[in-house]
């Protein structure tokens, strides 16, 4: 029996969902359920941390470790947004998870996981191997998503249970409440589901290596068969190379730091984890510390960036090993100079704090270009470098780039430029309400989901049409952040933002603060209804 279910029940349905504070991690995020709450502790005992993926920088891969027909070009921010493919960031054998900013709360907890699980390689290891332990690396944080973390997780009205590729904004924000009281009969739904989901799938990888073929088990979605021959299709060349050889040589140790050389191993330390988030159990350390998965992560980094050569690697190596961080910089700087090497400042851009250093601020700035562009033009031409200032202040956070920006900017006593950023973020977060462009009339009125709201002490549009026309002259200054301009005319203005049914932008001037919707003229409630910016708070069956 993969964990004994009654245990788990009683187990978590008291447990306290305290977790310390993990390093990239938002607090509430692992104090959202008992589950999210037993993986932090365990993350926080080992070292553990998240990246924050905007702000490391994305490395080319080297081509010998490109699947056939692998998609190269690396990833592109679109209106603040920076996708992360599936494959190209994520290894199992990076203990340092990522913090995606656009991603929901669930990660960090399976994220953190993902580490506690560990990995399985061993040199000449065949293709079903590296499928297969890919697939069991994903179980446990794949039943922690689905199954564990729902167990007192508090939701929206509307919901109650995983949403699978879903979104609800409302959800997110309950769950920072912290656990729901305690349901038992809820519990035995979904800890009954998790056994089930946990015997069933090691079922099919038995098969698998009983039969020699891949043996799938699917549940709704999941297939985590195809996702470990995905996994092993991407990342087969790399695994296989001399590079990564050479690499686990020197960074890793066989039976520590999450390295299993056996899929028995692997398989048995799933079931040490999961016994540990469900039933409380000891588990035994990966035996490793914050400083052995930074020095892991570089070290992966650098023979990225020459190529995937060794021999290239190793007197980087030789100085990543003797803790000489400055003098490892300015000799890959060197030699990435002489060689055409990805630059220096990418490759130790890692989205964590190391030796001063660790943001992508060039990609940082790509970033804000994209979503706040006229606020961006203003600092430009008082040449001041928001993007620097602003990466050493941006803690993570599950909100759009553009919002961060502005947030900040109000933190530094910006209003002007904090609002100007807010509107230009606002047009490109806005969304529109599904629902409400089939269900139709309805009763009572609500604002439509994907409705940004602005309000400020000038008129945001006429104030970025003037700057972009050049009608507004920036220059540095000492006070503030060092941005000079002539303030906006006063014109206290309230915006709703958000899109119609066909997906186009709409916008409007309201008389009323957003919490007065019910209070609300007639004739200004038609108006909005007729944009989609306001709809029924109910509908009949």
């Amino acid at each position: 029996m993969a964990f004994d279910r009654a245990r788990a029940v009683q187990h978590l349905g008291a447990a306290p969902a305290v977790s310390p504070e993990v390093e990239g991690v938002p607090g509430h995020e692992l104090r959202r359920s008992p589950a999210a709450a037993a993986v932090g502790r365990g993350a926080a005992r080992e070292g553990l941390l998240l990246y924050q993926f905007e702000h490391r920088a994305t490395l080319p891969l080297p081509t010998n470790w490109a699947a056939a027909g692998a998609d190269l070009a690396l990833p592109e921010w679109v209106d603040g947004v920076l996708p992360e493919p599936k494959y190209a960031s994520f290894r199992h054998d990076l203990p340092i998870g990522s913090f995606h900013p656009g991603h929901r709360a669930k990660w960090s907890a399976h994220e953190l996981c993902h580490a506690l699980v560990g990995y399985a390689w061993r040199p000449g290891a065949t293709p079903l191997f590296h499928a297969t332990a890919g697939r069991l690396a994903e179980l446990v944080p794949v039943v922690l998503w689905y199954f564990l973390d729902e167990v007192r997780l508090r939701r929206c009205p509307r919901h109650d249970g995983p949403l699978f590729r879903g979104f609800c904004a409302a959800c997110e924000v309950a769950a920072q409440s912290g656990p729901a009281p305690r349901n038992d009969a809820r519990a035995e739904r979904f800890l009954t589901q998790a056994q089930g989901f946990v015997e069933q799938e090691l079922a099919a990888v038995a098969r698998t290596r009983r039969l020699g073929q891949p043996c799938p088990h699917v549940w709704g979605s999941l297939d985590l068969c195809s996702d470990g021959l995905a996994y092993a299709q991407a990342h087969g060349p790399r695994l296989d190379s001399r590079g990564f050889s050479a690499w686990a040589e020197r960074f890793a140790t066989a039976g520590r730091g999450g390295w299993h050389t056996h899929l028995d191993d692997l398989t048995e330390r799933s079931l040490e984890v999961l016994r540990a988030v469900c039933e409380g159990a000891e588990l035994a350390p990966l035996g490793g510390s914050r400083e052995q998965w930074v020095r892991q992560d570089l070290a992966a980094r650098v023979l990225q960036a020459v190529g995937g050569d060794p021999d290239l690697a190793a007197p980087h190596w030789d100085r990543l090993q003797a803790g000489s961080q400055q003098e490892l910089v300015e000799a890959y700087a060197a030699d990435a100079e002489a060689r055409g090497w990805p630059h220096a400042a990418d490759v130790f851009a890692i989205g964590y704090d190391w030796a001063g250093a660790g943001r992508g601020i060039d990609q940082l700035d790509e970033g804000l270009r994209s979503v706040v562009p006229v606020t961006m033009q203003l600092a430009e031409d008082a040449e001041v470098d928001v993007a620097e200032a602003f990466a050493g202040d941006d803690p993570p956070a599950r909100r759009a780039l553009g919002l961060r920006l502005a947030d900040w900017l109000m933190r530094q006593e910006e209003p002007v430029l904090a609002g100007l950023a807010r509107y230009e973020a606002a047009l490109r977060v806005a969304r529109g309400d599904a629902a409400a462009g089939i269900l139709g009339q309805g009763e009572g009125r609500r604002w439509a989901e994907g409705v940004v709201h602005w309000q400020g002490s000038f008129d945001p549009v006429a104030f970025a049409e003037s700057v972009e026309a050049g009608g507004v002259e920036a220059a540095p200054r000492d006070a503030g952040l060092g941005i000079g301009f002539e303030a906006p005319p006063a014109a206290p203005t309230r915006l709703a933002i958000g899109r119609d049914t066909a997906g186009d932008l709409v916008m409007a001037v309201v008389p009323i603060p957003p919490e007065s919707l019910d209070d609300a003229d007639e004739e200004v409630v038609a108006a909005l209804q007729s944009l989609g910016l306001v709809v029924p708070a109910r509908w009949s069956t």
